[in-house]
């Protein structure tokens, strides 16, 4: 089923703020509007619920102000959003009022969290494709793009091994069938690839004569031999001796004597 248009009038009061505030946002912004001076304003805008999107934003937040762009975070592999962006109002008072009115502002069992961004701390690619319609990622595309991404030495020369060694199994199997099969392209290939590879191999770094090897190993510290002294006179009982630990047996003879 097709998704139904949205009905929002624009010109409405959309935010349902407590009385009296209402009045007074409104006489704020009629008075940062009559200013020649307009620099733009940046809020930060986090918590937004699911299904409140680019257009949804735009068209709420519009009745503040006028808006100059508009960009909300999304996942590149889903395409789906994170629940934050950033809006851009022309003029940077009505920022400042968005996001101290706009803030902890319940829409849809969450908290809106807006804060203003100074400009200095805007980062130049924050708006980066903001005026481009977000398409998700197909797996064909992304299974394209792994395909045809640019191979190191080492995926080469591995490759390079594995025609080879088919190759090698192909000769084998015709011989066996009394056929003449000689084609050396895939060894020529391999060999390349091995030199190419031996050539990215950094180098070893030698020791500095002024940190001489030393012949003299560190000494292993010694342990204490421990043993296990086992009664044998009572073979019901036994024990399990840890790692390191002799076993001795007692003497029958000597225990008799000893009682």
């Amino acid at each position: 089923m097709a998704s139904k248009a949205s009905t929002w009038d624009t010109k409405a009061n959309l935010v349902p703020l407590e009385k009296g505030k209402e009045k007074e946002i409104r006489a704020k912004i009629s008075k940062i509007k009559q200013a020649e001076v307009l620099r733009p304003g940046v809020v930060y805008v986090g918590h937004i619920p699911h299904g409140f999107f680019e257009p949804q934003v735009k068209r709420f937040f519009s009745q503040f102000g006028t808006i100059s762009r508009v960009r909300l975070a999304r996942s590149k592999k889903t395409g789906g959003p994170k629940g934050y962006g950033y809006i851009e109002f022309e003029c940077e008072e009505v920022a400042k009022v968005v996001a101290e009115t706009m803030h902890n502002y319940l829409m849809f069992e969450k908290l809106l969290k807006c804060e203003f961004v100074p400009s200095e701390r805007v980062h130049p690619k924050t708006f980066d494709g903001w005026n481009k319609k977000f398409h998700k990622p197909t797996r064909r595309s992304t299974a394209i793009r792994k395909h045809n991404r640019p191979k190191d030495a080492a995926a080469n020369l591995q490759s390079a091994m594995r025609l080879a060694n088919k190759d090698l199994k192909r000769k084998r199997k015709y011989a066996a069938l009394g056929l003449d099969y000689d084609f050396s392209g895939y060894d020529e290939v391999a060999k390349k690839m091995k030199l190419q590879a031996a050539s990215t191999v950094t180098p070893k770094v030698q020791k500095s004569e002024e940190q001489p090897e030393t012949s003299e190993k560190p000494e292993k510290s010694r342990k204490e031999s421990v043993t296990l002294v086992l009664d044998s006179s009572d073979p019901e009982i036994t024990f399990k001796t840890p790692p390191g630990v002799k076993k001795v047996k007692k003497d029958k003879k000597a225990v008799e004597k000893s009682t």
